[in-house]
């Protein structure tokens, strides 16, 4: 752990123990009392994204994206703009591989949000995250998808990997720049980083993935493996689960799987060609009050996936 980090913790643990709850941010990490969101709506299409996943944001926070815009608006339940939707500039300085970085800051004595955003295919997703300001965070996220989600019906096709890069957003990071000093200082959120396999079989309708090599790119410390523990795959192709994070072991006792979080998901374009999955997670054993916004938007291994693709 490092020291920033230790630094946060320590002084939650502190303000925690004066009566109040230093991080009472968005972050949901309770798991789903199990089975798939249902949509009344449309079986084929529609998208309700569950709250575990979406927190803060209204909407999919996508409506106003197109690919490296300038600009994006989003509505995050932030305290960062007089306006319920503010507009976010694009910051390459927060972009991780082919997920987009954007940003907003209204004044330097306020919350200073970070949002990661990627389009592939069909399937869009969105984080956004403020680290913290007055001893609270807020985050939230989003997907959509631009065609129909269709079901591969035959042959080898029924069962898909989707592999490539993992990004995440922390509750902890650096003071932003000209802030106004000492705890009123607001927090720019450190992104992670790491790399994403999934595995859906829709002759059964399952499926189940993980990330490793998951590291915080601002500190450079290495963070916990993760899997997304099997989940049904709805008739929209949409999905909920659990998240288990792997905890070390050590020269006496292995490693173990601990229930951590929550993701959620869904599928699109025909045959599924695309998937975009948020994640909500405590990230580190040992650190309750760290949590972490996950997201992957990949194609998959038939249309161009990553390095854990056949």
């Amino acid at each position: 752990m490092t020291n920033r980090v230790k630094a946060l913790l320590m002084g939650a643990l502190v303000l925690a123990a004066c009566g109040g709850n230093p991080f009472e941010g968005t972050a949901v990490v309770t798991p789903p009392a199990g089975g798939v969101t249902p949509d009344p709506t449309d079986p084929t299409a529609a998208v309700v994204i569950p709250a575990s996943v979406r927190q803060g944001l209204t909407g999919s926070g996508l409506a106003t994206y197109e690919v490296n815009a300038p600009t994006i608006t989003i509505n995050l339940s932030s305290q960062d703009a007089n306006a319920l939707e503010a507009v976010y500039q694009r910051a390459p300085q927060f972009d991780v591989e082919n997920y987009h970085g954007y940003a907003y800051q209204e004044t330097t004595s306020n919350r200073y949000v970070v949002v990661l955003v990627r389009e592939t295919g069909s399937a869009s997703g969105v984080i956004a995250m403020d680290a913290g300001q007055f001893s609270t965070f807020h985050s939230g996220g989003g997907y959509s998808r631009a065609d129909v989600f269709t079901r591969p019906e035959t042959g080898v096709g029924q069962r898909f990997d989707y592999s490539g890069t993992y990004v995440g957003l922390l509750n902890s990071g650096v003071p932003a720049p000209g802030g106004p000093g000492g705890i009123f200082n607001p927090e720019i959120a450190d992104r992670t980083r790491g790399t994403a396999l999934i595995t859906a079989d829709f002759t059964n309708m399952t499926m189940s993935g993980g990330v490793n090599g998951r590291t915080n790119l601002g500190t450079g410390e290495s963070l916990s493996d993760i899997t997304l523990y099997d989940t049904t795959i709805a008739a929209n192709g949409t999905f909920e689960g659990r998240i288990q994070r792997l905890d070390p072991g050590t020269a006496t006792t292995p490693g173990s799987f601990t229930d951590a979080g929550v993701y959620a998901g869904l599928f699109a374009g025909t045959n599924a060609a695309d998937i975009a999955t948020l994640m909500v997670f405590n990230p580190l054993r040992g650190q309750s009050l760290l949590f972490e916004n996950g997201m992957v938007v990949l194609s998959n291994c038939a249309t161009g996936g990553g390095p854990a693709c056949p």
